[in-house]
């Protein structure tokens, strides 16, 4: 019997081993394990380390950002399957290439987080490859509207719904020796230069775990006075100081995709009161005021400005941080990002090139 088959951008090594991990509470549950379990469906591009063709693939990956390996491994294994969900563009448009050269459509949805980069306007303009996917779902708005007002998608075909984050995993906890650093955390489109000017001047000190599984932008921070770095920690080792920062700030340079989404939903979710670059991509996440503090981008004066206002501030720093965790309990974690995407693949085999309806039925859906 077919069954959905679930592409995945981010590599595991020994998933078995990563599902124990977050059973014994060492590590955040994974969306596209989560969403294959409902599914009743498969994981495919995370059991490809040890492959004889891995290493060279990955040069050329990096070069082109398309994840070649997982796209032509997927193709051999496609006649068992009649979904398929890709969780990146970086995956999907791969698969979208070979599929539209075998003149084979199947239902694609496709988890999409970056659809107007330049080497992707590029790509699209001579091969429109977009027209494979069934389905586009955006974790920002501004990138559904950019796949709907500037790739003339229908809009009946485009969701958008929040990031996800391990509420069970990323949780309040109280640390008795916390509350002496500023936290920052994440690599992708991170501005630490306006971070650190800041900071410049201020007893304030500051901790940054500059690393990421999944980006391949480069920061170049180095540690100074007043400022530790850190890189590829564990995932309780980064809940530890999520904990005991006194506040979190997420320094973004101004693009229109959902960068910082991770760290920003991890620190809401740990009910820290936090400090965003207010950019095009993470608008959709925050309340200013109410669940955490807005700035403009490449402002280090007015973000100076909010960190020393907010540092002494203990009535506001819990104010934010309660309401932080009240939303992402209601609207902002990986269950409720899960149900959303089963529902739109399940919706998709039934009816799979029908424009799907949304829960308004019409236009952009808001979940």
């Amino acid at each position: 019997m077919a069954s959905p088959l679930v592409l995945v951008s981010n590599r595991v090594k020994n998933l078995d081993q990563y599902q124990q991990e977050y059973v014994d509470d060492l590590a955040p549950r994974l969306d596209y394990i989560e969403i294959a379990q409902q599914l009743g469906g498969e994981i495919s591009g995370y059991n490809l380390f040890n492959s004889i063709w891995y290493s060279w693939g990955r040069k050329i990956e990096k070069s082109i950002k398309l994840d070649l390996i997982e796209s032509i491994h997927t193709t051999f294994h496609l006649s068992r399957h009649n979904v398929v969900l890709s969780s990146s563009e970086k995956a999907a448009i791969p698969l979208a290439m070979f599929l539209s050269l075998v003149r084979r459509r199947m239902p694609h949805i496709v988890i999409a987080h970056h659809l107007s980069s330049i080497n992707k306007i590029r790509l699209f303009r001579v091969w429109k490859l977009y027209h494979q996917f069934t389905h586009i779902i955006c974790v920002c708005t501004a990138q559904a509207d950019y796949a709907v007002k500037q790739l003339g998608i229908p809009p009946a075909n485009v969701d958008f719904i929040y990031d996800k984050v391990d509420h069970l995993f990323f949780r309040p906890q109280t640390l008795d020796d916390g509350g002496d650093y500023v936290l920052a955390v994440g690599q992708e489109q991170r501005d630490y230069d306006t971070l650190l000017k800041a900071l410049s001047g201020t007893p304030l000190k500051l901790v940054v775990v500059d690393s990421s599984p999944w980006s391949t932008h480069v920061t170049n921070l180095s540690p100074g006075k007043g400022v530790t770095v850190l890189k590829n920690i564990s995932y309780v080792a980064l809940r530890s100081l999520y904990a005991g920062a006194r506040l979190v700030v997420t320094p973004l340079r101004p693009v229109n995709y959902a960068a910082g989404a991770n760290a920003v939903l991890e620190a809401m979710a740990m009910a820290k009161p936090l400090i965003v670059s207010r950019t095009e991509g993470i608008r959709d996440y925050i309340i200013h005021g109410e669940t955490g503090l807005f700035v403009p981008p490449l402002d280090d004066k007015m973000l100076q400005d909010s960190i020393l206002s907010l540092w002494d501030d203990a009535k506001m720093q819990k104010r934010l941080g309660e309401n932080a965790r009240q939303i992402v309990e209601e609207k902002m974690n990986l269950d409720i990002y899960v149900n959303h995407v089963v529902r739109i693949v399940q919706e998709s085999t039934l009816s799979p090139y029908a424009k799907h309806d949304s829960q308004e039925g019409k236009g952009l859906s808001l979940v």
